[in-house]
C-alpha cells in the first residue's frame, strides 16, 4: 500500500531578520511561500484586491494594510450606463484590517462604514460587504467565488533594490454568482460569464513605484494576466494565459499601449512572437486618487473597463480566438 504523500511546508519569504529568504525568489503555479513580514516596520506593504467582471457591472474590491494606517475600498460600475459609486475608507495603524500570510486564508475590513468579509470554504469564497451610506444608497452585497484547490496561478517572488522584494498570487478566471444590491436596484451576476481575479500581495517597498497590469477572462477557462514596471529588472514576469484552466506561464514581455491619447481609446497587448495579439476597448474609466501626510502619501490608480478581442497561440502554437472577453486595465503610481 502506498503512503499518503505528505505536502511540503510553504518556503518562508522572509528570513527572521526580516530579510529576502533567497530560496523564495521565482516563480510557481501553486502557491508555496508563507508570507509573514518580521522587521521592516513602517515599509511592509500587504494587499488583497478583488475585481468581479459581468457583461453588466464590475465591482473592485481592496483591502491594505500599509503598516501605519489600513484601506478598504469598494467601487462598483454600471458599464450600460456609467453610474458608479466609491468609498475609500482609512484606519489608523490599520485597525480593523486583517490579512492572512497564505493566498488561501480568509480576511475582513471592519469600520462603521464599509465591512468587507471574504470567508474562505473548501473550494469556495464566500465573498459579503455592507456599506450604510456609498453614493448616498445603501449597499450590500453577497457573492460565491469558485476556487478549486487544484486551481493553477501566478505566484511570484521578486527582489527589489535596497532590500525590497513582493510575493504576489494572482488568480484570474474564477467563477462568480450571486448579486449587489445598490439601493432599490439589484446587480445579479451573469451565468457563466462572471469571473472574479484575486491579486495577494505582500512585500517590502521602495518609497516610489509604479505599474501596470491587464486581466481577462473567457468561458471555457481562457484568460490572462499581463504586468510591467514592479517585475522589471528582476528577469522574472507575472505574464501567464489559462487555456481551460491551464496556465502557460510566459516569460516575454507583453506590450500594453494605448492606441492613442484619449480615455476611451483602445489598447493593443501583444508579444514579439505573436503569442499574444489582444485589442482592449474600454467601456468606463475610473480614477482613485487617496491621500495622506498632507498629500505627500497616495497611490494613484487608473482604471479602464472593457472587454479584449483577438488572438492567443496555447503551448501547442494552435490559434485561440479571443471574442468580448471581460476584463480591465489599470496603471498604479505610489509615494507610500
Amino acid at each position: 500500500m502506498d503512503s499518503p504523500v505528505v505536502p511540503l511546508p510553504p518556503t518562508p519569504l522572509c528570513t527572521a531578520q526580516g530579510r529576502l529568504n533567497p530560496e523564495a525568489v521565482g516563480w510557481s503555479s501553486h502557491p508555496r511561500v508563507d508570507c509573514s513580514l518580521p522587521g521592516n516596520r513602517g515599509r511592509r506593504k500587504r494587499w488583497n484586491h478583488w475585481s468581479i467582471s459581468t457583461p453588466q457591472w464590475t465591482l473592485s474590491l481592496v483591502q491594505a494594510d500599509l503598516d501605519y494606517v489600513g484601506y478598504g475600498a469598494l467601487y462598483f460600475l454600471d458599464l450600460g450606463t456609467g453610474q458608479h459609486v466609491t468609498l475609500n475608507q482609512l484606519s489608523l495603524l490599520a485597525r480593523g484590517c486583517d490579512l492572512p500570510d497564505t493566498p488561501l486564508g480568509s480576511h475582513a475590513f471592519e469600520h462603521p462604514r464599509l465591512q468587507l468579509h471574504f470567508n474562505e470554504y473548501p473550494g469556495r469564497v464566500r465573498l459579503t460587504a455592507t456599506s450604510p451610506n456609498i453614493g448616498g444608497q445603501p449597499l450590500h452585497l453577497a457573492l460565491d467565488i469558485q476556487r478549486p484547490p487544484h486551481l493553477e496561478s501566478v505566484n511570484l517572488v521578486v527582489p527589489f533594490g535596497n532590500r525590497g522584494f513582493h510575493a504576489t498570487c494572482r488568480q484570474v478566471g474564477l467563477p462568480v454568482t450571486g448579486s449587489v444590491h445598490l439601493g432599490d436596484r439589484e446587480y445579479a451576476c451573469s451565468n457563466g460569464h462572471s469571473f472574479a481575479s484575486m491579486d495577494f500581495g505582500r512585500g517590502v517597498w521602495p518609497l516610489c513605484s509604479q505599474w501596470k497590469r491587464a486581466v481577462f477572462a473567457a468561458p471555457g477557462g481562457i484568460g490572462g494576466n499581463f504586468g510591467s514596471g514592479w517585475t522589471d529588472h528582476s528577469a522574472l514576469t507575472e505574464n501567464a494565459l489559462w487555456f481551460g484552466g491551464t496556465l502557460l506561464h510566459l516569460e516575454q514581455t507583453v506590450q500594453i499601449r494605448q492606441s492613442r491619447d484619449e480615455p476611451l481609446a483602445p489598447w493593443q497587448l501583444g508579444t514579439d512572437d505573436g503569442q499574444v495579439d489582444l485589442i482592449f476597448t474600454p467601456r468606463q474609466a475610473h480614477i482613485a486618487k487617496p491621500r495622506l501626510g498632507l498629500g505627500l502619501l497616495y497611490a494613484d490608480t487608473q482604471e479602464w473597463f472593457g472587454q479584449y478581442h483577438g488572438l492567443l497561440r496555447n503551448a501547442l502554437g494552435e490559434r485561440v480566438p479571443v471574442q468580448a472577453a471581460q476584463g480591465w486595465i489599470g496603471a498604479t503610481r505610489t509615494r507610500w
